[in-house]
């Protein structure tokens, strides 16, 4: 068989078993929070997106281009990456004010590898944090395997290896650094765009509600910087729906909890043991 049609992961990889689980979506709305939470993306997205009027745009784009890459056909996912490379060619310019250890004059182009990394570092992230929390936990060593896995997406985006934490353990101490840090913040730009995202209109009403998880499961330095409000009581909802989770998805059929996607792309490699 083409290599081009095999699948970049197999069905038995830790990347293609964690993402495949529906209720992973719930990462999406903590991941680009944090995304946005630099200063530097933050900007690029008021300045070349219309977030405003397209809410579910970039959570939707996110989700299809993590389901291309992780199910799809090498071939699909090369295109998808290619495609994400050319958009974030015109993504470009310069902070107009000072923005947590950036200051004015700061430029900015979305294919920086630090950028891009820290926007894959927060899907790794939060996918894994839902994984735990929602369906079950992973042992170190199954964790060790997703990240390996992410690896081989931050080569695609061509993001050095000197910039790429060698193991999970490298990584969780980059996450904390960076959380530890000025270099995440959230600024003025990036309160705006969560205004915006969740105004009172039914859109927004709809993504907020939508998103409230992935709120709650944000690190309480963002949530508070943000603005947004949180209480013991949510908590508790947030605490007893991840307990829920586990439960049901304990007893449920694997096909019912499956992106349908991962579903199909599992199928073709049963069928076709060509692939790897």
């Amino acid at each position: 068989m083409n290599a081009m049609v095999q699948p970049l992961f197999s069905p038995s990889s830790m990347f293609w078993k964690v993402n495949r689980e529906l209720v992973s979506g719930l990462a999406g709305p903590r991941a680009v929070l944090m995304q946005i939470a630099h200063p530097l993306i933050a900007a690029g997205v008021a300045e070349h997106s219309r977030f405003n009027k397209h809410r579910f745009a970039r959570l939707y784009r996110t989700s299809l281009a993590a389901a291309a890459i992780t199910f799809g056909s090498r071939d699909l996912a090369l295109r998808t990456i290619e495609l994400i490379n050319r958009k974030h060619q015109r993504v470009h310019g310069t902070l107009q004010k000072q923005a947590g250890a950036y200051p004015p004059g700061t430029q900015y182009d979305a294919n920086d590898p630090e950028l891009k990394f820290w926007v894959l570092a927060t899907i790794i992230e939060s996918t894994l944090l839902v994984q735990d929390l929602f369906v079950s936990p992973l042992s170190d060593q199954e964790r060790e395997q997703y990240y390996n896995d992410s690896i081989t997406v931050a080569k695609l985006f061509e993001i050095p290896a000197h910039l790429t934490p060698p193991t999970y353990a490298d990584f969780h101490s980059y996450m904390r650094t960076m959380m530890e840090s000025d270099f995440i913040t959230v600024s003025d730009t990036a309160r705006e765009i969560a205004h915006q995202l969740f105004s009172p209109s039914i859109e927004g009403t709809l993504l907020y509600f939508g998103s409230a998880a992935g709120i709650g499961l944000l690190p309480a330095r963002l949530r508070d910087e943000f603005g947004f409000r949180w209480s013991r009581r949510r908590d508790r909802w947030l605490t007893r729906m991840a307990s829920a989770s586990r439960r049901v998805r304990g007893h449920m059929p694997l096909i019912l909890c499956s992106s349908p996607l991962a579903t199909w792309s599992q199928w073709r490699a049963v069928a076709q043991p060509q692939y790897r």
